[in-house]
């Protein structure tokens, strides 16, 4: 009975650790979750609906929002599904619901917001960003304040054993309170120093979580943002040697890789802090670039162009976009964020992730369990988390 539930402890910790790390993974199909509940903080690039429950009438409330997938409106800045629905797919719980909605939450609950940032306006402030208006007020803070109340309301959700078994999402949260500052041109060095305040967020987050109960935590850094194609039109330049190769600006997504660089050597520390806990960083960063980098195995033809303009109209094949609106992803950009990057570097890949199984303490599982992976980014390469297996 040892043996099986082992075995089973394994299989679960793939279906997490892969999946959540932008890996493909075939596993054996599974009757139940692995996971109690899946529960979400972020901004809206994980925001199922609560910004649209607290806002009605906005344009992500209207056609043709949603229409890829849902073929309604649904709350989601996109046009379809979000990684976070993937994720719940995937580990096979019903997709999560927006907290602001109500209901039934015994499968877990989105607090995520559109909007959102890791940062307090009044800290944001202090910093040169002027908040006024255009930031949502529920900070990742308020989130968490939202997440203690629902475990208040129900005697059920304080069970240690339900919270144990639960996913944690911890963001992907960072973004806004930099592009508060990239609207307002805010000089690099004054940006720079936004940085270590909103690592120190959502470190904070996370070591309040972990306190609550949570055991198994899933981080994402932030995405390419010198990808994005309305800040590739505010701050284009005529200088050629000042993007990439795939026509990204490279000053903004080394931006970004310094973000994840401090954000995966925090969790490094916070992994050794906490040993029984499971903290995962996914990346965003690395999964978008392969997309970007190779873009027609991803079926994506306009890379910079947003399918919905600001004239109102709307291209009739999102899944060639990577940018719906000019700032969100679409369904099609989401998607391959998650499957993660090509297959024929999964030999490659394997023997990575068994390396950070044996740095945990744990043996490689059986050779018909090991699951034929795709390439970890090397981003993942310079401070990667310190893993662990758990239990479901």
């Amino acid at each position: 009975m040892r043996v099986m539930a082992t075995a089973s402890a394994y299989s679960c910790f793939f279906i997490l650790f892969l999946a959540l790390l932008l890996l493909q993974v075939q596993v054996h199909a599974r009757r139940r979750s692995c996971f109690s509940a899946i529960f979400s903080f972020g901004d809206s690039l994980q925001d199922t609906g609560n910004f649209a429950q607290a806002f009605f009438n906005t344009t992500v409330s209207r056609s043709p929002w949603g229409n890829t997938y849902f073929h309604r409106p649904t709350g989601r800045f996109s046009d379809g599904r979000l990684i976070i629905d993937f994720i719940a797919e995937r580990v096979g719980l019903p997709l999560v619901q927006p907290y602001l909605a109500g209901g039934d939450f015994s499968k877990g609950a989105n607090f995520a917001f559109a909007g959102a940032t890791a940062l307090s306006p009044n800290e944001l402030g202090r910093f040169g960003v002027d908040t006024t208006g255009c930031l949502s007020k529920n900070t990742l803070r308020a989130q968490i304040n939202w997440f203690e109340q629902l475990l208040q309301s129900n005697p059920s959700f304080q069970d240690p054993n339900f919270l144990e078994s639960s996913l944690f999402m911890v963001g992907e949260i960072g973004g806004n309170d930099y592009n508060a500052a990239l609207h307002q041109d805010l000089p690099y060095h004054k940006l720079i120093r936004i940085v270590p305040r909103v690592i120190h967020a959502i470190s904070s987050t996370i070591t309040r979580l972990i306190g609550m109960g949570a055991k198994t935590l899933v981080v994402p850094g932030n995405l390419p943002i010198g990808c994005i194609p309305a800040w590739l039109w505010q701050y284009r330049r005529d200088d050629p040697s000042d993007y990439d190769g795939n026509g990204c600006l490279l000053w903004l997504n080394r931006f970004s890789e310094y973000h994840n660089v401090r954000l995966t050597a925090q969790l490094s520390r916070l992994a050794r802090t906490y040993p029984n806990v499971t903290i995962a960083y996914a990346d965003y960063f690395g999964a978008g670039m392969r997309m970007f980098s190779d873009q027609s195995r991803f079926g994506i033809s306009e890379p910079f162009a947003a399918c919905c303009g600001g004239n109102g109209h709307c291209c009739r094949d999102p899944e060639k976009y990577a940018s719906w609106e000019g700032f969100h992803p679409t369904e099609a950009t989401y998607k391959a964020i998650y499957e993660g990057c090509p297959r024929r570097h999964g030999v490659w890949c394997r023997y990575k992730l068994f390396r950070l199984l044996r740095s945990a303490g744990h043996a490689a599982t059986a050779p018909d369990e090991r699951p034929r992976l795709r390439s970890l980014s090397k981003h993942m390469d310079a401070t990667p988390p310190r893993i662990r297996i758990v239990a479901c």
